[in-house]
C-alpha cells in the first residue's frame, strides 16, 4: 500500500511539473517603441526567468506568468522568447526586416528614366535605382509625445511644429547656437519627450531622412504635417545643421538640403534649421 501510494504521489507532481513547463505563453502585445521591442504577455511558468532572443530580460510573476519588457529588436522583425522551454516565436509588430540592403536604405526614388541611351527600364541592363530600389524599406512611427520613431535605424527624431515654441519648424539658429540654444533648451528639465540626451544629428543620421522619391522638402510625409498644397510644410525646402564639421575647412559644416535632399558644408556663423535626434549605437 505504501508503494502505491508514494508512486500516486510522485506521479502527481511530475504532472504538476509537466503542466508548469507545458504552460502556454500568450502575448499581449509584441510591438515597436523607441526603435526596440516591447513584449507584454502572460501564461509563463510562473517564477521562471524569461529570456528574449537567447537574453535574459525578466522573471515572470508569480500569480499568473505575467511578464513584460524592453528587449532588442530581431532583424528579421521575428524574436525567440522562452521561458526554459521550446523557444517560441513572437512577430514584433511595427517592425521592418532588414532586407538584402544589408541596412543601408531605400532611397525613395521610384522613377526610372527612359530616354537615356541605356533603354530604360524596365529591363535596365545597367540596373537604374529607380527600377530596382534596393534597400531596406522606409517605415516610421509617429509616436504621442512630439516624436517620431525611425523603425529601419532606430533612431528617434523630433517632430516639428508650428507653435512658436522651441519646437517651432521657423526657428534658425547659426551652428553654436544650435548646440547652445536649441540643443540645451531640449536637455533642460523637464526634458523634452522624458530623454535627457538630445542632440544635433551627424551628417550620415540627417540625411537618412532625405527621400529621394520626393521634393519640396524630399522627406517622407510624416515629417510634413502642414498643408504642402499651400505650402505649410513642417519641413523646410532648406538648410537643417549636422553636428559633422567640414575637415577641409573647419570653419564650415555639413548640412543636408531638404528642397531635393543633396548634402553641402556651409559656414558655422549662417542660419540654418535644427532637427533634434535621440539615440543611436
Amino acid at each position: 500500500m505504501k508503494k502505491i501510494f508514494v508512486a500516486t504521489v510522485a506521479l502527481a507532481v511530475m504532472l504538476i511539473l509537466t503542466s508548469s513547463v507545458q504552460a502556454v505563453i500568450k502575448i499581449e502585445t509584441a510591438t515597436v517603441q523607441n526603435g526596440v521591442a516591447f513584449i507584454k504577455g502572460n501564461g509563463a511558468v510562473k517564477s521562471a526567468p524569461i529570456s528574449w532572443e537567447g537574453i535574459p530580460v525578466t522573471t515572470a510573476n508569480k500569480t499568473n506568468g505575467g511578464f513584460s519588457f524592453f528587449g532588442v529588436l530581431p532583424a528579421d522583425c521575428i524574436g525567440a522568447l522562452s521561458d526554459g522551454g521550446t523557444p517560441q516565436d513572437v512577430q514584433v509588430l511595427g517592425c521592418t526586416p532588414v532586407s538584402e540592403g544589408g541596412g543601408v536604405l531605400k532611397t525613395g526614388q521610384t522613377q526610372c528614366e527612359t530616354s537615356n541611351v541605356m533603354g530604360g527600364c524596365p529591363g535596365n541592363p545597367a540596373g537604374q535605382d529607380g527600377e530596382l530600389q534596393k534597400g531596406t524599406a522606409r517605415s516610421y512611427t509617429v509616436n504621442g509625445d512630439g516624436t517620431i520613431t525611425d523603425d529601419a535605424t532606430g533612431l528617434m527624431w523630433e517632430k516639428l511644429t508650428d507653435d512658436g515654441s522651441i519646437h517651432d519648424k521657423d526657428n534658425t539658429y547659426n551652428w553654436d547656437n544650435a548646440f547652445l540654444v536649441k540643443i540645451a533648451d531640449l536637455n533642460t528639465a523637464p526634458c523634452f519627450a522624458g530623454q535627457c540626451d538630445w542632440r544635433l544629428p551627424n551628417v550620415n543620421e540627417l540625411q537618412t531622412l532625405a527621400d529621394y522619391g520626393r521634393v519640396g522638402p524630399a522627406i517622407d510625409t510624416v515629417f510634413r504635417t502642414g498643408n504642402d498644397a499651400t505650402g505649410d510644410s513642417f519641413t523646410q525646402s532648406s538648410v537643417y545643421w549636422s553636428s559633422t564639421t567640414y575637415q577641409s575647412f573647419p570653419v564650415s559644416a555639413w548640412n543636408v538640403f531638404f528642397d531635393v535632399g543633396f548634402v553641402n558644408p556651409s559656414t558655422k556663423v549662417v542660419n540654418g534649421f535644427v532637427r533634434a535626434v535621440h539615440g543611436g549605437s
